[in-house]
């Protein structure tokens, strides 16, 4: 058990969205969004200072404070902790004074069992007023959020929550379960690393996994990898009356620009403003709001989606399936239905192409990176049933027209050097023999298609892509070996 504290400071600021597809982006192709948000974070754990400049108490700090008045962006801080941990989380309201607002402010947990006291609902409750003077301490107030249940949650301004949500005031609170609860529900590691269940080996979990590599108590929760994907959208009829003091009628709602992690395509594809250098204290290092994703072939990954937008989002991937593991930091009732029928694997589960996600709901998708190298090379490189290869009629299309083959960005996407892969100039005879034809693209999106555009055009928005590498058995001869039916060119 730990005792986490996190200081979030109030107040305004501004984002860049894209209006052109374009990768670089553009300054003349970029449109700029007055904002409210919290800044802060990580202040410390178990009474060790993570950041200093964070402590209000100290009077060295108060013009630091004051210094972070318009640094406010989309999202807000990653919150998270471990079942049993106590997380205190802080509130200093800093102001809004880009727009001359002086509005209170307050931290809802968004799905948290809290007493009213505690729930951050003004109308039940209390607010924050605005510092007013940085020569002496800030007025604060100290939520506690006591980690009953794993999950994904959420957090956000309660007060005036029409028009403070739509600003930008929210940010991701992720509960772990504990070493200590997941081997209550019969998951132990070992002193090798090895991991089992109710006694049985469980080969498929990586000796260097921990409590954060599950979702859940449960065994079935297991994965490799996590993202957030934190979905909004935005009206910037509204942002801008706001900055300007025009009245807006919220019921006129009618959002130009829908964001994944506070960006839209493509800049969901660039490195996300937020994370912070790699840290190797566990206690600091952990989530971060990329939305590239980027895994192995042979890795199960975790997307934990959250909707604080205002429209419903029919969240589509290609390319796979996914397993609904969790929904509103519930566990699936699946999960325990299958573990007592003994299925093996995700039978049983709920799966789907597409998660339809309304507003203030979460969902905890699992996906099997799986690999499909077999069922890929019986076309792409063989041909089928008297068909060309793929290859071989790409190879024709580029030399009618190369331009209409596309040069994907590979993740990480850097601004001075885009690298990017042309599937046309990967097929070679080679092709045949190592499966070069990784990595592998899938794009997600939000399946209202009018909603991957920025501002009408396209693509833009609710949409980013998952990177498939090649598995790292690539060279195995045993992977290599070629199917009797699938030979150079089918003739039957």
């Amino acid at each position: 058990m730990s005792v986490r504290h996190y200081v979030l400071a109030a107040t305004d600021g501004f984002i860049e969205l894209p209006t052109s597809p374009e990768l670089p982006p553009l300054e003349s192709e970029r449109k700029k969004v007055y904002v409210y948000g919290f800044v802060g974070g990580l202040f410390k754990v178990n009474g060790k200072v993570i950041n200093e400049d964070l402590d209000w108490t100290k009077s060295c700090n108060w013009g630091k404070f004051k210094n972070l008045i318009g640094t406010a962006t989309i999202p807000s801080p990653v919150i998270w902790g471990e079942m049993g941990d106590r997380v205190y989380i802080t509130l200093i309201n800093l102001g809004m004074p880009t727009a001359g607002i002086m509005d209170a402010h307050t931290i809802h947990m968004h799905g948290a069992h809290v007493a009213t006291q505690l729930d951050g609902f003004p109308e039940s409750s209390f607010v924050v007023p605005m510092c007013t003077d940085f020569d002496m301490a800030p007025p604060v107030v100290t939520y506690l959020f006591d980690t009953e249940h794993p999950g994904t949650y959420m957090y956000h301004c309660h007060v005036e929550a029409s028009e403070h949500v739509q600003m930008g005031m929210y940010g991701a609170l992720i509960v772990y379960p504990s070493m200590r609860s997941l081997a209550i529900a019969g998951i132990r590691r070992l002193w090798n690393g090895r991991w089992f269940f109710e006694g049985k080996l469980q080969e498929h979990i990586c000796e260097t996994a921990t409590n954060r590599n599950f979702a859940y108590n449960d065994v079935h929760s297991y994965f490799d990898k996590e993202y957030i994907m934190l979905l909004s959208d935005i009206d910037t009829r509204w942002h801008d009356s706001i900055e300007t003091g025009v009245n807006y009628n919220p019921v006129d709602f009618k959002p130009d620009f829908w964001l994944v992690n506070g960006r839209a395509f493509p800049d969901t594809l660039l490195p996300h403003h937020l994370t912070r250098n790699p840290c190797n204290d566990r206690d600091v290092s952990q989530l971060n709001y990329e939305s590239y994703v980027h895994v192995k072939t042979g890795e199960m990954l975790m997307l934990r989606m959250i909707n604080m937008g205002y429209q419903v989002v029919p969240w589509h991937i290609h390319g796979c399936d996914f397993t609904v593991i969790g929904k509103d930091a519930n566990p699936s009732p699946l999960l325990k239905i299958s573990e007592k029928l003994e299925l093996v694997g995700l039978e049983g589960l709920e799966r789907g192409f597409t998660c339809t996600i309304g507003s203030g709901e979460t969902f905890d998708l699992l996906i099997e990176a799986q690999d499909k190298r077999p069922q890929y090379r019986s076309y792409i490189v063989n041909g089928k049933d008297c068909i060309h290869p793929l290859c071989k009629q790409m190879q024709e299309i580029k030399n009618i027209d190369p331009s209409v083959i596309t040069n994907i960005p590979t993740q990480p996407v850097n601004f001075n050097n885009i690298k990017t892969v042309n599937y046309v100039d990967n097929f070679d005879e080679s092709l045949a023999i190592n499966d070069n034809f990784f990595p592998q693209f899938y794009p997600m999106h939000n399946h209202d298609y009018y909603k991957v555009t920025n501002n009408g055009v396209y693509p833009g928005g609710q949409l980013t892509y998952i990177q498939t590498d090649a598995p790292e058995n690539l060279h195995n001869s045993d992977d290599n070996e070629e199917n009797s039916d699938d030979n150079l060119f089918e003739m039957s």
